[in-house]
């Protein structure tokens, strides 16, 4: 929950983003869908919408999930389970961001 909350005000100061609780999972939106969280006992789950081989992601934090099922938008998944790398994955979002942007 604490990770969530870091998480949230971070991506909410990038943009005047919407949030939008779904069923499964928490969207937050900018005409379409920017980033998905799931949150888990252990981890954040993070959906960024973007197609595969759209992201720039120099470390490999993002896993291609294109093939596989999952609930949130876009083809690439995040597993967050520290604050440590909040600000590499804001930059990730930040790509998200500038695609889905109305």
């Amino acid at each position: 929950k604490e990770l969530y909350d870091i998480l949230k005000a971070a991506i909410l100061n990038l943009d005047e983003l919407e949030l939008k609780p779904k069923k499964k999972y928490i969207a937050f939106t900018s005409g379409s869908n920017v980033v998905d969280v799931h949150v888990q006992k252990n981890a954040l789950k993070l959906w960024l919408n973007l197609q595969q081989g759209e992201l720039d992601d120099a470390r490999e934090l993002a896993r291609d999930v294109s093939s596989v099922g999952h609930w949130g938008n876009g083809d690439y998944e995040i597993i967050m389970r520290t604050a440590d790398d909040l600000e590499y994955i804001l930059s990730l979002i930040k790509q998200s961001l500038n695609k889905n942007k109305r």
